[in-house]
């Protein structure tokens, strides 16, 4: 008996969360605003991904007929932003008569309708678009095979921008609270009651407890006769904090692959000259930024292809790195 095993062209299906969102959009908008270095790294990203604005002048021309409410370079500028931190950008398509108009759909709110529309919550209400009508922009991920993910998701899902913000927090209500390290407290000459007792552990678990209430210095009357004792259990560790901070924002800018120089960060060791920025800033270009370019110019096409008929090849004007000097040099003995 021969058994035979035909091979399905069809690949197999797992559960995607397709009909909403794999993360929590309000959780990426306070992680943006939470962390300056996971802010400035994604600020970074977009703008040297847009560079100096789209380079086929063409493709300029026929924007320009139909972007609404925002320039060209601001559309882009808020597509390639919504891309960094939410992994989806949405343009909201128009046709009037034979004219296209092109709006801007802010991300975070826009979610999944039925039959592959698309629904749009603002302040004024709900607005369901169909398919026809909105372009989706999206970050490749594994998450779903309809949501984008944004490249940052390690950074959410480790706690890496919730520690450093709980770093930050402590710190400012260690002084905010009179800079008191933790102790105990010991009463002599007296006793107290099991109910005084369970008064003052509830008293310190709702007064003391949590990161809101670092160090807060503690102020009660005492009976005649009877003596309180504060002792520290220990002092409070500035350089432990101040390396774990520095190992999480060396993290942060790790997993956006952005050069330690170009976020604002000094190597010990390293010479500071004009010319290594400039090497790193052109490792980063090429490394990181040209094929974000290529991905997001790579939907551009799909979109002039399907919504004007046009096809094209778009890329961005890359920024100008001037050349280190023993470049120029180099090129000078070459010529």
């Amino acid at each position: 008996m021969r058994f035979m095993v035909f091979k399905s062209s069809k690949q197999p299906t797992r559960n995607n969360q397709d009909s909403g969102r794999p993360y929590d959009v309000t959780e990426l908008i306070e992680a943006y605003y939470k962390s300056s270095w996971h802010a400035s790294c994604i600020n970074l990203k977009t703008i040297c991904i847009l560079g100096d604005g789209i380079e086929n002048p063409d493709v300029v021309a026929r924007l320009s007929e139909s972007v609404r409410e925002d320039s060209i370079f601001t559309l882009l500028q808020k597509t390639i932003l919504d891309l960094r931190v939410f992994g989806d950008a949405f343009w909201e398509i128009v046709r009037t008569g034979s004219s296209i108009e092109i709006y801007h759909m802010p991300s975070w709110t826009v979610s999944a309708g039925k039959n592959g529309g698309w629904i749009q919550e603002l302040d004024s209400g709900k607005v369901e678009f169909d398919s026809e009508s909105v372009w989706h922009f999206r970050e490749p991920g594994l998450l779903s095979q309809l949501w984008g993910s944004p490249d940052y998701l390690p950074l959410i899902e480790d706690g890496t921008i919730d520690t450093i913000s709980t770093i930050k927090t402590y710190n400012r209500n260690f002084f905010k609270n009179n800079a008191i390290p933790d102790g105990i407290l010991f009463i002599k000459g007296g006793d107290i009651s099991p109910a005084t007792e369970s008064g003052l552990r509830r008293f310190f678990r709702e007064k003391f407890l949590g990161v809101e209430n670092a160090s807060k210095f503690c102020l009660a009357p005492i009976p005649e006769g009877v003596q309180v004792q504060l002792e520290k259990l220990q002092d409070h560790h500035d350089g432990k904090f101040m390396e774990l901070k520095d190992s999480l924002v060396a993290e942060i800018i790790s997993c956006h692959g952005v050069p330690p120089r170009l976020a604002g960060i000094m190597i010990p060791g390293s010479l500071g000259g004009g010319g290594e920025a400039s090497g790193e800033l052109k490792i980063f270009l090429n490394t990181r930024i040209k094929p974000l370019q290529n991905i997001f110019g790579g939907q551009l096409d799909a979109f002039f292809q399907e919504v004007f008929g046009i096809k094209t090849d778009i890329t961005f004007k890359a920024f100008d790195i001037m050349p280190s000097a023993a470049e120029t040099a180099l090129n000078m003995l070459k010529s």
